[in-house]
């Protein structure tokens, strides 16, 4: 398991909403607690679901629809990525693709995304 707070606590440095309004804080640990579940019975890659949950809400800029916001999320991941944390090629390919279909509803492949 990845310790995700110093990427949080980056992350919400430059958060444009409020960090406990509907996309905030609160529902990245719901999205964690519910996927970690979905993990544990699915074998789905656990750090990429845990950093899926916080990058993938991290750059929107409201609260309704936000169109790319999944994108700029996957775009965030990619420029923490070896600094804040490390995945295998395969294991950031599954992040950035589960964060960029996030916004469009892209769920179907690997059982991670």
């Amino acid at each position: 398991m990845l310790n995700l707070k110093p990427i949080v606590h980056t992350i919400l440095e430059e958060y444009a909403l409020p960090w406990h309004g509907t996309h905030g804080v609160g529902h990245w640990a719901r999205v964690l607690e519910n996927g970690l579940r979905m993990a544990e019975a699915t074998g789905a890659n656990v750090e990429v679901v845990q950093l899926f949950a916080v990058f993938r809400d991290s750059l929107r800029v409201n609260e309704g629809v936000d169109d790319g916001h999944g994108k700029r999320g996957a775009e965030l991941a990619a420029s923490f990525h070896g600094k804040m944390f490390t995945l295998s090629d395969d294991q950031f390919g599954l992040l950035y693709a589960a964060c960029v279909g996030h916004t469009d509803g892209g769920t179907d492949g690997d059982i991670t995304i």
